[in-house]
């Protein structure tokens, strides 16, 4: 019996020092490990992001727009319809002043009659005659041509007979939108837009044409104005979408290190850090860079600090 219990503590007693001789290594080789400093400690790295393209929305318009000049209350004789597409020359129809058209033709018959009556007589005629080749002036004057001044679409409005009116829209059309201050500075004339219409899948490459000096405000919003070429598929009146490519980058501005009012990054070539001054401009969190200083695929380090980097191992 009393030897049963004495190799039962033996056995707890060897295991316990067993255990304690494990827990003691481990903690010589914990101490005896060299600790890494953080100068060598591996640098966090990113990549630049791609900036979004500006999203905008547009209307489709006639870059030229007229009422074409129809006398009020002449009689209009229309060879075209509603909605016709014409071309620069072309004769819409004739406008016919009523009262002219009736006064000059009595004038004209009164003459022709005076003029038979003197030369029965054998009276001169010659002032006669020249009265008369007045009176057929005014009387073609009477019937009015309506002629298109441009290419383009016609409307014609003609509820009331009496005072008909018809319009032209060029068919060359241009796109209208507008951007925010906060956009103004990445548009430049020449850009190129991808556009496409909110209805159906038309879609075209446009370049901006125009952007305004002089800023519109609504509220609290202050816009400006802005033109793209229109490809001939769209229609005048068409809602688009415009999207206008930003060859730009952002960077977090915890990667932008400053110094004497130049911004740097480090930028990881061949595992190892080179510093490296960029133009770039705050917006937010963030420092926008052209592409063309920063491609997306380069790396840079995240947060640099004050520390520096430059040609250290990374």
């Amino acid at each position: 019996m009393f030897k049963r219990v004495f190799k039962g503590k033996k056995r707890r007693i060897i295991f316990g020092v067993i255990v304690l001789a494990v827990v003691i290594v481990g903690i010589i080789m914990a101490v005896s490990k060299p600790q890494q400093s953080k100068e060598d400690q591996k640098e966090a790295t990113v990549h630049p992001v791609q900036v979004q393209p500006i999203s905008e929305s547009g209307l489709v318009k006639a870059r030229h727009h007229q009422d074409i000049n129809v006398p009020e209350g002449a009689k209009v004789n229309l060879y075209v319809n509603d909605g016709a597409n014409v071309s620069a020359g072309d004769v819409l129809g004739v406008a016919t002043n009523q009262q002219d058209l009736t006064d000059g033709t009595n004038k004209v018959n009164q003459l022709q009659t005076q003029i038979a009556n003197a030369q029965q007589q054998g009276g001169d005629t010659s002032d006669l005659r020249a009265e008369l080749t007045d009176a057929q002036r005014k009387l073609n004057q009477a019937n009015k041509s309506i002629v298109a001044p441009y290419d383009g679409t016609v409307s014609i409005d003609d509820t009331d007979t009496s005072n008909v009116k018809v319009a032209i829209a060029s068919t060359d059309k241009y796109i209208a939108s507008s951007v925010t201050d906060f956009d103004y500075d990445s548009l430049a004339t020449g850009d190129a837009a991808q556009v496409a219409t909110n209805a159906g899948d038309v879609t075209s490459t446009e370049k901006i044409t125009f952007i305004a000096q002089i800023a519109k405000t609504s509220g609290k919003v202050t816009s400006y104005d802005f033109k793209t070429t229109a490809s001939p598929k769209y229609r005048v009146g068409q809602q688009v979408t415009l999207k206008i490519k930003q060859d730009k980058v952002a960077l977090p501005a915890s990667a932008v290190k400053k110094e004497d009012g130049q911004a740097y990054v480090y930028l990881v070539q061949g595992g190892r850090a080179h510093k490296q001054a960029l133009p770039m401009q705050k917006s937010g969190a963030s420092y926008i860079v052209d592409e063309a200083g920063l491609s997306p695929n380069a790396t840079v380090v995240k947060a640099p600090g004050q520390r520096d980097l430059d040609g250290k191992q990374i």
